[in-house]
């Protein structure tokens, strides 16, 4: 979410692109500034992460079976042959 307010009512420095100007008060952070550029690559990069953890990828009964495999306690299974076994291939 971002809000966008005319500079005239307040006074904000410029900001060179991949730089951020973190203001703070009382040792407390208060407000980031972000050069236009970086703030749109950041709000691209958020959407874009949100969109790939909401689309998980349907697992075949094949992968969920390795990943109930990969989950049980004790030494993890490395060899091809043995992994092939276990699974039934």
């Amino acid at each position: 979410m971002s809000e966008q307010r005319d500079s005239s009512t307040a006074r904000v420095p410029s900001v060179p692109v991949g730089t951020a100007l973190v203001f703070t008060r009382y040792d407390e952070e208060k407000a980031v500034v972000l050069h236009p550029q970086d703030f749109h690559r950041l709000s691209a990069l958020d959407h874009d992460l949100e969109e790939l953890a909401s689309d998980r990828p349907v697992l075949s009964e094949l992968a969920l079976e390795a990943h109930a495999l990969e989950d049980r306690p004790g030494t993890s299974v490395e060899d091809p042959e043995e992994i092939r076994t276990l699974l039934g291939l």
